[in-house]
């Protein structure tokens, strides 16, 4: 009797699960896996908060640090030979107020794809970050997969700013004469937004309050229509520059048309690496028929911090 009732329990356990394998692969509730494991249904793994800093477990997968205290997560420490977990993700959430870093454990560096590893992620609040097991033994054991957060863009009252500054007025601009003359756009009619005081109204420029990955837009309209004789352009270019006026200028990216007649619109965007200080603003260059000078109104430029 005793038998029959482990085979029955043992058979309402296989037929719950369903589990079959068909050349190598396995499967639940199918019975045609096409990967090497294929669930058909929902899936799931570890879900733990913590609230101070301590090691990642090897049996943990989503973990939220929700805490008012900056704190620190330690990934596992590579493992050579037997037990080597290539492949290994683990998930991350800044549930909570305070800062997060996640760091690789002694000297193993964490590849951000920056170039050279760094030691440390930072998560801010409100952030969610990806990481996945390289399988190597030293150097960038880790790679940060995703970082980024539950909102579209940062809010503007935190660490990462949104700014955004436009204006409606004419500003005339030298013309160009053989090599291109690069111009600031600047916006006398103020800013819609600049936390931390990031945009400077005189000259446009938006400077980096911190090291950082940076999200830019701009945009204006070449208008000669209030130049006396309404001159065609030759050309008109529209740039985002990085630290303009230090030698040699950096062009982040352009916009170029060529004959565009008296009136047109053109844009830029852009995503940059920052260190602290460096600027960003947004510049022009025009060509112009019988004219020293050209106009250009209707402007506009946004700048804020996606990561570190």
């Amino acid at each position: 009797m005793k038998r029959n009732s482990i085979f029955l329990s043992l058979l309402a356990t296989l037929n719950g699960i369903l589990i079959y394998s068909q050349a190598g692969n396995v499967g639940i509730n199918t019975v045609t896996p096409g990967s090497t494991l294929t669930v058909n249904g929902s899936f799931a793994a570890t879900y733990r908060t913590v609230t101070t800093s301590g090691n990642v477990s090897p049996t943990d997968y989503y973990l939220a640090y929700n805490s008012n205290t900056s704190g620190t997560l330690t990934l596992p420490a590579a493992i050579i030979g037997s037990g080597n977990f290539m492949g290994r993700t683990y998930h991350f959430k800044n549930t909570g107020t305070a800062a997060l870093s996640i760091a690789a454990n002694g000297a193993e560096l964490i590849d951000n794809q920056t170039g050279a590893g760094v030691p440390t992620v930072n998560v801010p609040p409100g952030y969610y970050a990806f990481f996945i097991s390289k399988g190597t033994l030293s150097g960038t054991t880790w790679e940060l997969i995703l970082l980024s957060s539950s909102d579209s863009i940062p809010a503007a009252a935190t660490t990462y700013p949104f700014s955004t500054i436009s204006t409606t007025s004419r500003q005339d601009l030298t013309a160009s004469t053989g090599p291109y003359v690069r111009r600031e756009i600047n916006y006398p009619q103020g800013t819609v937004i600049n936390t931390g005081n990031v945009l400077d109204i005189s000259n446009g420029r938006f400077t980096a309050p911190s090291d950082g990955y940076y999200m830019f837009y701009g945009s204006t309209q070449f208008d000669n229509g209030n130049i006396p004789g309404t001159p065609n352009f030759d050309f008109v270019v529209l740039y985002l520059m990085k630290n303009y006026a230090v030698s040699p200028d950096n062009i982040l990216v352009q916009s170029f048309q060529p004959s565009p007649g008296t009136l047109t619109g053109r844009n830029v965007s852009c995503i940059t690496y920052l260190n602290k200080n460096e600027t960003v603003s947004m510049a022009a260059a025009a060509g112009v028929t019988g004219s020293p000078i050209y106009q250009v109104v209707v402007s506009s430029f946004y700048g804020y911090k996606i990561a570190n």
